[in-house]
């Protein structure tokens, strides 16, 4: 085995295993983008050790929904902020 094969695995495993981070859903902004701000999206980000990066894609959940978004940083609000796709909510 070498390198890129094990980075491959690493990826892959990754991709199956992504990582899922509290939202509030009724924490939207003007742009309908999740501010990810709130207490139990910090806490879920430093439990698993996650560092906020533009274009990173995680899945956002509450209670009873779940959907993928890509992270960026709000300049207006100086807050990270998710880009979500509001019709691809799963219940």
């Amino acid at each position: 085995m070498n390198f890129f094969n094990t980075q491959n695995e690493i990826n892959q495993r990754n991709l199956n295993n992504k990582l899922r981070i509290f939202a509030d859903f009724n924490n939207a902004d003007e742009e309908s983008w999740l501010r990810l701000n709130c207490i139990g999206t910090i806490e879920d980000l430093a439990r698993q050790k996650v560092e906020l990066q533009d274009g990173q894609t995680l899945t956002f959940y509450s209670e009873d929904l779940e959907v993928e978004g890509m992270v960026k940083h709000s300049p207006e609000e100086n807050i990270w902020v998710a880009v979500i796709n509001w019709d691809n909510i799963r219940l």
